[in-house]
């Protein structure tokens, strides 16, 4: 989804077609960088294990996050992207390192889409990494991502906030 804004309800989607970048970057996805994907999961977590925990990568772009919680152990990993490209590089990834992850599920859909999201369950972990503010209503966005997080469950997203001179400092 990372790449999605609306102009008004009853038009069409235009976005930034993010996934031709992250195809270009599963030519350098290696062992060392899914390592590095794990161990960003696992700081952010506070914990070296997804063990009996599921996640949801809402906005997955390449998948690679999605690919290092499975292998961190999660029981249920689902993925989803507005971008077609996102979606099959997230599949690309998931055929190279980690063909017999049942457990692991990638989809075309948006944080936008109430119908879609109605459809997914809940997760003990919710990750939108870089999404919310491509999406054209960051706001309905966020409010409809919180709601796929379990009670007691965490949500973890980043939002970058380009404030001119200041962010380029």
């Amino acid at each position: 989804m990372g790449n999605a804004w609306v102009l008004k309800e009853d038009q069409p989607r235009q976005h930034f077609e993010f996934g031709k970048n992250w195809q270009s970057f599963l030519k350098v996805v290696d062992e060392e960088r899914i390592a590095e994907a794990e161990n960003s999961l696992r700081t952010i977590l506070e914990t070296g294990s997804l063990a009996g925990k599921s996640f949801l990568d809402a906005g997955a772009g390449s998948g690679l996050f999605s690919l290092a919680a499975v292998r961190l152990g999660a029981v249920r990993v689902h993925s989803f992207d507005y971008d077609t490209a996102c979606v099959a590089c997230a599949r690309e990834l998931k055929r190279r390192y980690a063909q017999d992850a049942r457990q692991w599920t990638i989809e075309r859909g948006s944080v936008l889409d109430n119908a879609y999201l109605h459809s997914l369950e809940q997760f003990d972990i919710v990750y939108c990494w870089g999404v919310l503010h491509y999406c054209g209503d960051m706001w309905k966005g966020m409010a409809n991502v919180v709601q796929l997080v379990m009670p007691r469950g965490k949500l973890f997203v980043a939002v970058f906030n380009d404030q001119g001179v200041k962010s380029r400092r």
